[in-house]
């Protein structure tokens, strides 16, 4: 199709299944125009679908502009233009980020964002993969093993990462810790880990697991750092590899790796951070205790990573 003497791109069956779904995983790969409005939309634009015979491809946002077309004021487009969904997820994440310790609910967040708590929950979870709950408390346990690691008690470390009670971290501690906060606290005495390696879109990943749940979930770049970082976190367990890593750690790996456009123009370490959250959460539910067998203890780490 030619535009102004200048041949341009129809939208092939391969670029309109994503606009027909309104898939947000297609956001930036490209954008289509509508000739007979002059606009221009992301796939995933909420606004009724133009006849396919009256679209156009175009590869980024400023070729469709180059052309004539504007952009759409529903889906916003532009190259950095964020719609109103993605600018509350944005407000929530960065909120979050800054006063995790303190008392967050849906009603002070939809305050911060404008959205109502119903439509913000759903947005949030749609968009980063998980409720914002779910990211707060996971920062908040970050915060507390951290804590207990540096040798603050059990007490101190609950009300300073921004906990109520020590009941809702003792309600945590099998899914998230694999252990007590007591055990953890101790380098995690007596307790058995095993742990997997395995590709990930972050180069290497580490899930270690007890016989009550995860307890690590790390990313680096090669197995030798990655255990010693483990070792370090538990240096008193009784650690052991498995080799390959189970199905269900790599089906979750997979599945946790898929993430929102807007999620991928964040830092990199708010990303890494957004999928370990979401794995945390995936393998809670599927299920990741480890069974009997011979462990192993220290961990031999080469002499390069000493």
């Amino acid at each position: 199709m030619k535009i102004a003497g200048k041949q341009v791109q129809a939208i092939s069956d391969a670029a309109w299944r994503p606009v027909a779904r309104r898939d947000r995983r297609a956001d930036g790969a490209f954008v289509y125009a509508v000739v007979t409005t002059g606009l221009y939309c992301r796939p995933s634009c909420p606004a009724r679908h133009p006849h396919r015979r009256n679209t156009l491809l175009f590869r980024t946002a400023e070729e469709a502009e180059k052309e004539g077309f504007t952009p759409c004021s529903r889906c916003s487009p532009g190259s950095n233009s964020l719609t109103l969904a993605e600018q509350c997820v944005r407000a929530v994440i960065h909120y979050i980020d800054a006063h995790f310790t303190e008392n967050i609910t849906l009603v002070k967040l939809s305050k911060v964002t404008g959205f109502c708590p119903n439509h913000l929950q759903e947005t949030f979870k749609r968009i980063v993969g998980v409720s914002p709950k779910a990211f707060c408390d996971a920062k908040r346990l970050r915060r507390f093993k951290q804590l207990l690691r540096n040798g603050e008690t059990i007490t101190a470390a609950t009300y300073a990462a921004g906990f109520e009670s020590s009941r809702a971290v003792y309600e945590r501690s099998s899914s998230r810790i694999g252990m007590t906060p007591a055990t953890y606290r101790r380098g995690g005495e007596g307790a058995a880990i095993r742990y997997s390696m395995m590709d990930g879109t972050w180069g290497r990943l580490l899930v270690a697991r007890t016989r009550r749940g995860t307890c690590a979930i790390l990313v680096g770049d090669n197995d030798e750092l990655l255990a010693r970082q483990l070792q370090q976190e538990f240096p008193n367990a009784l650690l052991a590899r498995d080799n390959p890593a189970s199905t269900k750690q790599i089906f979750a790996a997979q599945s946790c790796e898929s993430e929102d456009p807007l999620i991928s123009k964040l830092p990199v370490a708010s990303r890494k951070e957004i999928f370990e959250v979401k794995m945390w959460k995936l393998l809670e539910k599927v299920g990741n205790s480890c069974g009997r067998g011979p462990f192993r203890h220290p961990i031999k780490l080469s002499q390069e990573t000493k």
